[in-house]
C-alpha cells in the first residue's frame, strides 16, 4: 500500500515535460522551435506545452489554455490571445508585439525581457509588479485594435 501512495504520488508531483495536453484535439508532436504562423489554434489545448523558440505570429490562440508553458523565446507577434490562459507559464524573451491580449489570464506568468510594443492588454489583471516592469517598456499601437499599449496596461 505504500509503494502504490509514494508511485501515485510521484505520478502528481513529478513535472513532466509534455509537448501538449489534449482535451479533445491536442497536437502530439513537439512543438519546440515550430513554425504555427497564421494557424487556427482555438481547439487545441497547450496546457504545459514546450513551445520554446515556436514562432505563433498571426496565430489565433483565443481561449486556448497555455497554461504552464515554456514558450521562451517564442514569437507571438500579431496573435489573437484575446481571453487565453497564459497563468503560470515562462515568456522570457518571447515576442508579443502587436498581439491582442484583450482578458487573458496571466497570473504568475514570467514576463521577463519581453517584446509588447503594440500588444493590446484590457482587461488582463496584472500584479503590481508586473504592470509597473511592463509599463516601464510599453510603447505603440495594436494595428488591429488601435489601442495603445500604454493605457491598455493603465500605465500612469
Amino acid at each position: 500500500m505504500a509503494v502504490t501512495s509514494a508511485a501515485a504520488l510521484a505520478l502528481t508531483v513529478a513535472p513532466m515535460d509534455a509537448a501538449a495536453v489534449s482535451g479533445g484535439g491536442g497536437l502530439s508532436e513537439g512543438l519546440a522551435g515550430k513554425d504555427l504562423s497564421g494557424q487556427d489554434l482555438r481547439k487545441y489545448k497547450l496546457t504545459k506545452a514546450n513551445l520554446r523558440q515556436t514562432n505563433l505570429s498571426g496565430a489565433n490562440l483565443e481561449g486556448v489554455s497555455l497554461f504552464g508553458s515554456l514558450s521562451e523565446g517564442a514569437v507571438f507577434k500579431g496573435a489573437n490571445l484575446r481571453n487565453a490562459d497564459l497563468e503560470s507559464g515562462n515568456y522570457e524573451d518571447a515576442d508579443f508585439s502587436d498581439a491582442i491580449m484583450e482578458g487573458a489570464y496571466v497570473n504568475n506568468a514570467q514576463f521577463v525581457r519581453v517584446n509588447i510594443k503594440g500588444s493590446d492588454w484590457t482587461d488582463v489583471v496584472l500584479r503590481k509588479d508586473i504592470q509597473k516592469a511592463l509599463c516601464a517598456i510599453a510603447d505603440g499601437v495594436n494595428p488591429t485594435t488601435g489601442v495603445a499599449t500604454r493605457d491598455s496596461l493603465l500605465c500612469p
